[in-house]
């Protein structure tokens, strides 16, 4: 009877846990679909510059996938198009098309007014659309060069000037810039990219603090060699990265989509990236040049 009675109330302990715990998922999973709508409703739709392939494209599906509409930014439409399509079949979201080569100066400024005269509000802007060129300066295309200081800098200002003010007035918005861990150091070879992911991340941090208490926040992501076309193209770089130091595009994506959801200033993908920057930062500059140096000489 006794040994009965025990067993009774240990099955009355066991189902009274049972409950607590289906109780605490069905909170934790209330409270989670209460944040996403909340983030929906606030950060609704994302513009991505880039958006037709690398990590420009793994954005495309990070967002929709969370449900976000699209605003998709590159030059080749039918790439767009063809994204557009399957992201709006497999996410049931919007996902708008904007063909637009964005290094003219006065490309921003016609890529906002046409976006304003369909009546689509950015609430999130990826500034994602950057090149490479690897090669040394005094052997390199100019025109190519200034390309690249076009894009990767002027672009990405104007970009965020253009946008960030109807994000002010509606105190709410999001800016992702895409730095690199090229930004916390010099890059023989490709000095030019270094130095232009060196200006993205310090203007991201300098206007970052400007917006703080706007509502408006800034992330700069800072990714180290991703597995992407721009890696494949960078004159052989590639076989000399180790396979731990390459990402994947779409975890990257999906990494950096919470930090800038967080808020966070400056986001760093994998620990092996993390201790790169300590070391790049923590050791005297000469020294990490001439570290840089040698690596780009055996090259």
């Amino acid at each position: 009877m006794e040994l009965e009675v025990r067993s009774k109330i240990v099955q009355e302990g066991d189902v009274r846990k049972k409950r607590a715990v289906l109780i605490k998922e069905k909170t934790q999973h209330s409270g989670n679909l209460k944040l996403r709508d909340q983030i929906m409703q606030k950060y609704k739709t994302v513009m991505i510059t880039g958006a037709s392939e690398g990590i420009g494209r793994s954005f495309a599906e990070t967002f929709a996938k969370k449900g976000h509409d699209l605003v998709l930014v590159a030059r080749n439409e039918s790439k767009l198009q063809e994204l557009a399509i399957e992201l709006k079949t497999k996410y049931a979201i919007e996902a708008h098309v904007f063909a637009a080569d964005l290094i003219p100066v006065g490309a921003a400024q016609t890529l906002f007014e046409d976006v304003a005269s369909k009546e689509i509000t950015i609430d999130v802007l990826v500034n994602n659309a950057g090149m490479m060129q690897v090669e040394k300066l005094h052997n390199c295309d100019i025109e190519g060069l200034n390309r690249l200081i076009q894009l990767n800098i002027q672009s990405l200002v104007n970009m965020t000037y253009q946008f960030i003010g109807p994000m002010i007035k509606r105190g709410s918005g999001k800016i992702l810039n895409v730095g690199s861990i090229a930004s916390f150091m010099p890059t023989p070879n490709f000095a030019a990219y270094g130095a232009s992911k060196a200006f993205v991340l310090s203007f991201s941090e300098g206007i970052a603090e400007e917006l703080r208490g706007t509502g408006v926040t800034v992330t700069c992501v800072c990714p180290g060699m991703t597995e992407t076309k721009m890696l494949s193209h960078a004159e052989g770089i590639e076989k000399y990265i180790p396979s731990f130091l390459k990402a994947d595009p779409m975890v990257l994506a999906a990494e950096a989509y919470k930090a800038c959801m967080k808020g966070d200033v400056v986001f760093l993908d994998k620990l092996a990236n993390k201790l790169l920057v300590q070391w790049a930062t923590h050791y005297p500059r000469w020294f990490v040049r001439g570290i840089n140096g040698i690596f780009a000489r055996i090259k």
